[in-house]
């Protein structure tokens, strides 16, 4: 085999589903006659899922200045991730057009992370330098893969943990930017120590925010230790720590979007007597977790793998909206364990079973169990009332699974089934009537339990099936197909919409129960995904057809009495279906230059009219809320003895905010740009990299994120929209010994 060079345009190897053998210097790939045959690349191609991957060279390409893991897989197809700054606060994410901000559908090692209302935070929990590759899984997903506890539907993104290394090492990682951006990192590898091996991280990020007052501050600390027990017992364990502050941005309402060069630089001001005072809207979060894993050999073709996993998550977010009297307290603290298992075994070369059980537990939120509201008075907040007090109970989940693996010279089969036992928890609210105390438990034991704000624990059973199939044509070209049942979260925001509109709710008998009876709904999705993956010496082609048919998908309706809108109400209720395109490929035309590209259209619109409280809405046939139906990235890497340049753009065509479609969102076009410089063996480091990360070039001003209703991100009754930052730059160094 001869090797050969190619630039370090990464994207090839995250379109394309490659994960290369890396040197800083570029990515090496392995070539015979005519066709790249990187084992790992072939067992990719293989596969029976629409499946990207993301090796680490490409995380920090495309990643840049961002730790964020939403923004490291912004170039795949039918990704969309948006957000206020450019650094990866508050950022939101679209995987085909569905809101998957919050949805928990990141794991990290193959279990699940914290998800709810801090679930946009965990993209940030760990440090992308610690993060060995990034897995994004489109569609139907196998039973043995997705453990997320507010849905796979529709997709999954794993992460897989950067081992601690053979040899004794450090990593030290510096970076400044635009607004006074900061981030230091350093990594310590022992090397083997008598079969044990293990690293410790920290790193400790900082910026202002762009417009108006305030920053962010985000800390962490991670630490691993991995040992092997001869041949019986493989041992992993993994524990963090991380706190994220950082002062949020005012979400416009559509009035003052529409008008972007007048309000772009529109957002809380400095007045401690005002609820929107920057200083009263900021997010303070802690996560914690232990992430142990055990990999026990049973015989030379099987072995058991156990996976717990324990999630602490502990601080609060104080915001308020447009035309709030109030500013609210949302407290976050909340546990989540549970474990998965399974029994992998090889029967023979040609037939594998894996089989297990996931249990998952957790407590709210979401949905909140507390919102306290205060008012601002000689500048400062003054406790008010509680907006929300309920017990704070948990959710539970019992799944087992089972997948059967096949394969010929040239066919793979994968069948398999995930039975979900999701039972949500039992929501008890409280009157709070003239409770003065700020202390939860101690409000809990004066107040007395409201009728209306009381929803029995819901118990969902669902089947999930998938069957896939992957056929090797010829020694370039693989077709697949896959079907899968996948599901999604019911929108826990049916209950903190009623509890700001209990007065109203009141008045007509209407009870938090009789809501959840009919609206309170998990949503699944039935996928189809056929697709062919073509791979020769110095050409990528991948094409994907994709169709869901989606049941009760969040959705929300302004709910009108006497013609006059009393509230907005999320409600699982509504049919749709997508269907659509996607498109990677790349194109090297000599060693130094790859060019790169994809695109995706979707088509995903309600198929019936809403309804809601007897309130019915025309909307059959409109495109879902903040769903562009064309996405198109493309850019090229250069490389230039020790110098890549790589230019990439993005597209993103006209998208809506309101389920009627009266407010219209412009399609948008941003630039970026990456330069590096590479070198190993220099001195006495082992490898150096210094790397300039340009974005947004031509400083245009945008709505970046939507927040609706219906969506888990929002904690507000109306259509918010966030505008996207101005051209930042960031410089970065690092350094291997």
């Amino acid at each position: 085999m001869k090797k050969k060079l190619i630039a370090v345009g990464l994207f090839c190897c995250l379109i394309a589903q490659k994960s290369y053998a890396l040197e800083l210097s570029g990515i090496t790939v392995e070539a015979s006659k005519k066709f790249m045959v990187n084992d790992y690349t072939k067992i990719l191609d293989t596969q029976t899922t629409t499946q990207y991957n993301l090796d680490t060279k490409a995380i920090k390409t495309f990643s840049g200045s961002n730790n964020s893991v939403f923004n490291a897989i912004n170039m795949i197809p039918s990704v969309n991730t948006q957000g206020p700054d450019a650094y990866g606060n508050d950022e939101t994410l679209r995987l085909r057009g569905i809101d998957s901000t919050k949805a928990g559908i990141i794991n990290i090692n193959g279990v699940p992370t914290p998800n709810g209302p801090t679930g946009n935070l965990t993209s940030n929990v760990f440090d992308l330098e610690n993060i060995q590759d990034i897995s994004v899984y489109d569609g139907a997903i196998k039973p043995n893969i997705g453990f997320n506890s507010f849905g796979d539907f529709p997709g999954i993104i794993d992460l897989t943990i950067k081992k601690p290394s053979d040899k004794l090492g450090a990593i030290i990682n510096q970076s400044f930017g635009s607004y006074d951006y900061s981030k230091s990192f350093v990594r310590l590898d022992s090397g083997n120590i008598n079969g044990f091996r293990t690293f410790i991280s920290s790193s400790l990020a900082y910026a202002n925010k762009w417009k108006g007052d305030g920053n962010f501050v985000r800390k962490n600390v991670m630490f691993g230790l991995t040992k092997n027990f001869g041949n019986l017992l493989n041992f992993e364990i993994y524990l963090g720590y991380n706190s994220d502050f950082h002062n949020t941005y005012l979400g416009l309402n559509y009035s003052q979007a529409s008008n972007i060069n007048k309000n772009y630089a529109l957002d809380y001001n400095n007045n401690p007597n005002s609820p929107l005072y920057y200083n009263y809207n900021y997010v303070n979060t802690r996560d914690y977790f232990v992430l142990p894993s055990f990999t026990i050999n049973t015989s030379n073709t099987s072995k058991l793998v156990l996976k717990p996993y324990y999630w602490s998550v502990r601080g609060h977010n104080y915001y308020t909206s447009n035309n709030s009297e109030f500013v609210q307290k949302f407290l976050y603290n909340s546990n989540i364990f549970g474990i998965v298992s399974s029994f992998d075994w090889d029967i023979t070369k040609n037939y594998k079973i894996s089989a297990g059980y996931w249990f998952h537990k957790q407590q709210m939120p979401g949905p909140p169990y507390a919102i306290e509201n205060f008012v601002p008075k000689n500048n400062t907040l003054v406790f008010k009332q509680w907006g929300i007090l309920a017990d704070h109970s948990y959710h539970t989940i019992n799944s087992p699974f089972i997948n059967i693996e096949a394969k010929t010279k040239k066919i793979k089969v994968d069948a398999g089934l995930k039975y979900l036992m999701y039972k949500t928890a039992q929501i008890n609210g409280y009157n709070t009537y003239g409770i003065t105390t700020q202390d939860a438990n101690q409000a809990i034991s004066l107040a007395k339990k409201d009728q209306f704000e009381t929803a029995n624990a819901k118990l969902f059973r669902q089947y999930l099936p998938y069957i896939g199939i992957n056929y090797q044509l010829n020694d370039y070209i693989n077709l697949y197909a896959n079907y899968g049942k996948s599901f999604q979260a019911p929108n826990f925001n049916l209950w903190p919409s009623f509890a700001q509109n209990k007065p109203v709710f009141e008045k007509k008998g209407i009870t938090l129960q009789s809501l959840w009876d009919k609206y309170f709904k998990m949503t699944t999705a039935d996928n189809f995904d056929i697709g062919l993956r073509y791979n020769n010496n110095n050409v990528y082609f991948y094409p994907t057809v994709f169709y869901s048919d989606v049941k009760n998908i969040g959705t929300y309706a302004p709910i009108k009495v006497n013609n006059n809108t009393i509230a907005e109400m999320p409600a699982n209720t509504a049919k749709a279906k997508s269907y659509g395109f996607e498109l990677a490929a790349g194109y090297t035309p000599f060693k130094d230059l790859l060019i790169f590209a994809d695109y995706s259209y979707n088509r995903f619109y309600y198929t019936q009219n809403v309804s809601f409280m007897n309130n019915y809405y025309d909307v059959k046939g409109k495109q879902i809320i903040n769903v562009p139906k064309n996405i198109l990235k493309a850019g090229f890497t250069y490389k230039f003895d020790h110098f890549s340049f790589t230019p990439y753009f993005s597209y993103m065509s006209k998208r809506y905010g309101d389920l009627m479609h009266t407010q219209e969102v412009p399609s948008v076009f941003l630039a970026n740009l990456n330069i590096s410089y590479e070198q190993k063996n220099l001195w006495k480091l082992k490898e150096i990299l210094f790397s300039l990360d340009f974005t947004n070039l031509l400083n245009r001003r945008y709505i970046s994120a939507i927040n609706a209703p219906d969506s888990n991100f929002s904690m507000y009754s109306q259509t918010t929209y966030q505008v996207g930052a101005p051209f930042s730059v960031v410089a970065s160094l690092s350094v291997k010994f």
